[in-house]
């Protein structure tokens, strides 16, 4: 009996880390200087993106579903909504998030693009994970009675 409940944990368990794997993704994060990142404030009347350079020279597309973030000096990270914010001399403003930062305090400008072979990657190394604890479960278990 002690053999079979701690298989149904470790099965909860693996069950559990599964549920989060797919929850989870992994994302490229490109920083833009400021005045790439003042370009977001407004989307223009004739597209749905718009396309920034990032401080590697890297051309980044931005549409309303992008995440956008600024990180403080500290190193918080604040989410922004694309095309709904305000960047003045001195703060930026983000009203939908409660956010009003002053420029001076922000570290850098962030855009995160969720990298579909990154998350393929990490789900896929998580199942091969839980196949191996299951394959392990089954081959150390050893005679199984019922009484």
């Amino acid at each position: 009996m002690i053999q079979r409940s701690k298989t149904v944990r470790i099965s909860s368990a693996v069950t559990a880390a599964l549920f989060l794997l797919s929850t989870v993704g992994c994302y490229n994060t490109y920083r833009v200087e400021r005045d790439e990142f003042a370009k977001l404030q407004r989307k223009p009347d004739d597209t749905n993106i718009v396309t920034i350079t990032d401080t590697e020279q890297q051309q980044v597309a931005v549409e309303e579903s992008t995440s956008l973030y600024v990180r403080s000096i500290g190193g918080r990270r604040y989410p922004v909504t694309p095309f709904n914010f305000r960047i003045s001399q001195t703060q930026l403003v983000a009203s939908d998030r409660d956010t009003l930062l002053a420029v001076n305090g922000i570290e850098s400008y962030e855009v995160d693009h969720l990298s579909t072979w990154k998350t393929v990657l990490l789900a896929s190394g998580g199942a091969a994970i839980a196949a191996g604890v299951i394959l392990a479960i089954i081959f150390t278990s050893g005679q199984k009675t019922f009484d």
